[in-house]
């Protein structure tokens, strides 16, 4: 069976299930090549993840408690956009609050799609460097360590497991080739 093209495909109806603080949720009738069906969407602003790298080549993390996961995770710091908020400010903003450091430079390495068979979820990743300290910012309901390692010990932790979150894999992999770390 062909597949149609994206003008062949149109949203028939929405209806809103789900308005939450961070997120809403619809279900989309959708009809595509002459055949109808359901989709539940989240729809979600979208994120700014940043890969802060110091001059002494560490990389600062966050460990947070993550109850969907009933763990703590080892992530990169990162947040919810606040629109019309751009990605490039979201990065600045959350590097400061959750770290408590500015960035001389950030530089975009990628975007990508969460998990576009359910959400609309688009992450934006930064190189962060040239850090400057300021103060931390978090928010109420953030409890957060700072956990600052070796850029090559994360690509390690990577590799045995120890790092399990998608956006810090992905953004410790695309920052360690762009700074011209050894990825094994």
């Amino acid at each position: 069976m062909a597949t149609p093209d994206i003008e062949e495909t149109e949203v028939i109806a929405t209806e809103e299930i789900y308005h939450g603080r961070v997120f809403d949720i619809t279900v989309e009738t959708i009809r595509e090549g002459g055949q109808t069906y359901k989709r539940e969407i989240v729809h979600h602003p979208g994120s700014a993840v940043i890969i802060p790298v110091f001059d002494d080549a560490t990389v600062a993390l966050v460990r947070q408690y993550r109850h969907p996961a009933v763990r703590y995770l080892l992530e990169a710091p990162a947040g919810t956009l606040s629109p019309p908020e751009r990605p490039e400010e979201g990065a600045a903003r959350e590097l400061e609050e959750e770290i408590g450091f500015r960035a001389g430079r950030l530089e975009k390495l990628t975007e990508f799609f969460v998990s576009p068979g359910f959400l609309e979820e688009k992450m934006w990743v930064y190189l962060a460097t040239e850090m400057v300290e300021t103060a931390q910012k978090l928010d109420d309901d953030e409890y957060l360590k700072i956990v600052r390692l070796p850029i090559t010990s994360a690509l390690e932790m990577i590799t045995d497991g120890e790092i399990e979150d998608a956006k810090t894999i992905i953004g410790l992999w695309l920052a360690a080739g762009r700074l011209g770390f050894q990825t094994r």
